[in-house]
């Protein structure tokens, strides 16, 4: 297959296809540079098609013929992400952020540094990268410190200014078809925000301004916007996640989540695979699949923590003290955790 058929394939929302047929022509190339550049094609593709071992794959064997670049670290930290690995994840980033030079390049290695202190449980080591992001004098770098200071915001029980940063974001967003990646991203977490939002009534600290079906509305609203925007660049994971989250604002019977969970599992998503084991323990008001979250979230002590205390809303036996200091960073789970310790038995 000619690269042009390839390029049909990826214009088409083919990416598995796609990413199959760019390493089929690095695999068959002999030069080094275009099997590498074919390679590199191959992993975007498949992190596109949502098959995060082949792109691992894919980004090793173009390194096995050039030295690698910020762009490649970007790629291989993104599948190994997905796969689950946070730890060697971290390794790459932190490498491609100290290798990285002045402007876009650093500017991108440091937006994915930070994404992967954040899923490691470092929030405090991960304002000073954020802190230089932010400072960079690029539109882009600007636009993705604001996503991550919406993040930190939430965890340091700021939902106000989360929300803020976020509906700005979206707004600034909108207009650019290229940018609708990060416009469903950005969506997913306001959404996120006011399930959280619900879940936090009856915590003291934090001030309820909007009536409990506005709130349900308004987080569906952005579910569906997320739902469209992943559907626009056939992000199939991203679309069952958004749509997995309405059914869990409806209460319906679980088949969204179902669907959602065989999908993650099927494709080794672990994070998915974490976030639709918790949404459907929500949904069905049992514990079990929460419990299994815990086990599952094995290098995300904020998703692990945040299972704990899930299992222990629904009645399950759970460490707390372990829970807390897992959430040590994440005021607003911390909170769910502490409202229990009044509940439970001594």
């Amino acid at each position: 297959m000619l690269p042009a058929a390839v390029e049909a394939l990826e214009q088409a929302g083919d990416w598995s296809a796609a990413g199959a047929a760019w390493m089929q022509l690095a695999q068959a190339e002999a030069i080094g540079e275009r099997a590498a550049e074919y390679a590199s094609r191959s992993c975007d593709a498949h992190r596109r098609a949502d098959e995060p071992k082949d792109a691992v794959e894919a980004i090793r064997l173009a390194l096995r013929h050039r030295p690698a670049t910020v762009h490649d670290a970007i790629l291989l930290t993104g599948a190994l992400l997905d796969c689950g690995e946070v730890h060697a994840a971290l390794g790459v980033a932190a490498s491609a952020a100290d290798a990285a030079e002045d402007g876009a390049p650093r500017a991108l290695s440091l937006d994915v540094l930070v994404s992967c202190m954040l899923a490691a449980g470092l929030v405090v080591e991960a304002k000073e990268p954020l802190e230089e992001l932010a400072a960079t004098d690029s539109d882009s770098a600007r636009l993705a410190a604001r996503f991550r200071q919406g993040q930190l915001a939430r965890l340091e029980g700021d939902l106000r200014q989360a929300t803020a940063q976020w509906r700005s974001l979206a707004a600034l967003l909108r207009p650019h078809p290229a940018a609708a990646g990060a416009l469903a991203a950005t969506w997913m977490e306001l959404g996120e925000t006011h399930v959280l939002q619900l879940s936090l009534r009856g915590v003291p600290w934090f001030p309820h301004g909007q009536d409990e079906a506005v709130e349900v509305a308004e987080a569906d609203a952005c579910f569906a916007q997320a739902s469209a925007a992943w559907a626009s660049v056939g992000r199939k994971g991203g679309f069952l996640r958004a749509e997995a989250w309405r059914g869990r604002l409806r209460a319906s019977p679980t088949g969204t989540v179902d669907t959602a969970l065989a999908y993650a599992d099927r494709q080794g998503l672990a994070g998915m695979s974490v976030e639709m084991r918790c949404l459907r323990a929500a949904t069905l008001r049992v514990a079990d699949d929460a419990l299994d979250a815990v086990r599952l979230a094995r290098q995300t002590p904020l998703s692990r923590g945040r299972a704990r205390v899930l299992a222990g809303e629904l009645g399950a036996r759970f460490d707390l003290p372990l829970a807390l200091h897992e959430l040590r960073n994440d005021l607003p789970w911390r909170a769910r955790a502490e409202r229990l310790m009044q509940v439970l038995p001594t």
